[in-house]
């Protein structure tokens, strides 16, 4: 990859990688994603939890372990990556001395996943594809369906086009912000942010090979009224 494609990622790993410094664990939530909680009971909790082992999950993103001790938690083979080595090093002791779990944890980045092709059964995301600009976007998510096994889901949770904060901005392009920076809104300061319509997930998920299965809009009004949705994605791997 060209260093001047690497820009937009490096500046988002910057931005969280001071994040994590300056903050530790209270700059991301303690307690997983409602939504990932629910899809992966839609899809695996009626199994016996000792038969979880052979099912391997990914969070791209995992950040401080938020996600990832839960999904030790009910059994899965679990990894994480994370482009901040502050924010593995965080879930490294999140995981094992708070939950008492462990999971297999990697420094690395998106757009080149150091996994073997067709390796895990699930991969999931939580608002962290969504620092991504498109072009950024489309490689990560191709070579999240490179390790994708034959009919693998990839679950995302994402910021929709229908946030207050989606014009808050230098857009970069048709989806995508390089900061939010408006510091009144919410999530303001956290670098390159992207808002997609679900048009735009269905034709991002086609050009790399996922047939998008379900979308959920969920939102959230903050106490000053200022509205902000999600879109929670799951695709299957085509081909």
């Amino acid at each position: 990859m060209r260093s001047d494609q690497r820009a937009p990622i490096e500046h988002a790993m910057r931005v969280f990688d001071q994040q994590y410094r300056d903050r530790g664990m209270r700059s991301q939530r303690t307690y997983p994603n409602e939504a990932l909680i629910r899809f992966l009971a839609s899809r695996y909790f009626d199994r016996p939890i000792g038969d979880r082992a052979a099912i391997r999950v990914l969070e791209v993103g995992c950040g401080s372990g938020a996600n990832l001790w839960m999904i030790a938690k009910e059994g899965f083979d679990t990894h994480g990556i994370d482009s901040s080595r502050e924010g593995i090093a965080l879930a490294e002791v999140h995981l094992r001395e708070k939950w008492r779990v462990s999971a297999t944890l990697v420094v690395g980045s998106f757009a080149a996943l150091p996994y073997a092709d067709a390796c895990f059964d699930v991969v999931v995301d939580v608002v962290s594809l969504q620092h991504l600009n498109l072009t950024d976007s489309t490689v990560a998510l191709a070579d999240i369906t490179r390790v994708l096994k034959p009919d693998g889901a990839l679950f995302s949770h994402r910021l929709s086009d229908l946030s207050v904060m989606r014009e808050s901005g230098r857009r970069v392009d048709s989806a995508t912000l390089d900061n939010i920076s408006d510091a009144r809104m919410p999530l303001a300061n956290n670098g390159p942010t992207s808002f997609w319509s679900p048009d735009l997930a269905r034709g991002m998920y086609a050009r790399v090979g996922l047939a998008v299965e379900s979308m959920e809009r969920t939102g959230r009004t903050y106490p000053d009224g200022m509205f902000v949705e999600y879109l929670s994605l799951v695709g299957l791997k085509t081909r």
